[in-house]
């Protein structure tokens, strides 16, 4: 699968130029992720005229989690209209334990970040992905995005 990104930062004019071009990338089977939701001209038309796949939710939503409980309800909100508008998720800037559990917890589809590695060239990439086929395999919350929750542990393979 082929995903192309465009970011929510840089102001895209929903032309007929840019949505019959959308449109194309859709029929050859591309799929379409808008980086750094919320975080620019986050227009919530963004979802519904450029039929995006993906939404990428930025660090700073990310960072909400375990230290501002007031602000995670807008991670929370932002996680509600990707599943009511059937998006897939991918979140940015993972950096604990806590924030991959409460994601997880919450149907968060892909995660990223200094938690899983830092950046590296791709032949270490392949090497560790090689080395540790299962690495991906993390504690995880049970059905629900409360955090007090019970865990369960995923089988390893």
């Amino acid at each position: 699968i082929l995903v192309l990104e465009m970011t929510e930062r840089e102001l895209v004019e929903p032309t007929p130029t840019a949505l019959q071009l959308i449109e194309k990338l859709h029929d050859l089977g591309v799929k379409i992720a808008l980086d750094d939701f919320g975080t620019g001209h986050s227009s919530l038309s963004y979802l519904h005229r450029f039929k995006v796949d993906f939404i990428k939710i930025d660090q700073s939503f990310i960072s909400m989690i375990g230290a501002d409980a007031l602000s995670v309800h807008i991670l929370d909100s932002i996680l509600d209209l990707a599943l009511k508008l059937d998006l897939q998720v991918l979140a940015e800037g993972i950096e604990t334990e806590e924030q991959r559990d409460y994601l997880g917890a919450c149907g968060v589809d892909y995660m990223q970040g200094y938690f899983f590695a830092q950046p590296m060239p791709i032949n270490e990439f392949l090497n560790a992905i090689l080395s540790h086929p299962d690495s991906s395999r993390k504690t995880a919350w049970t059905d629900s995005c409360n955090p007090s929750a019970p865990r369960v542990a995923l089988p390893q393979q």
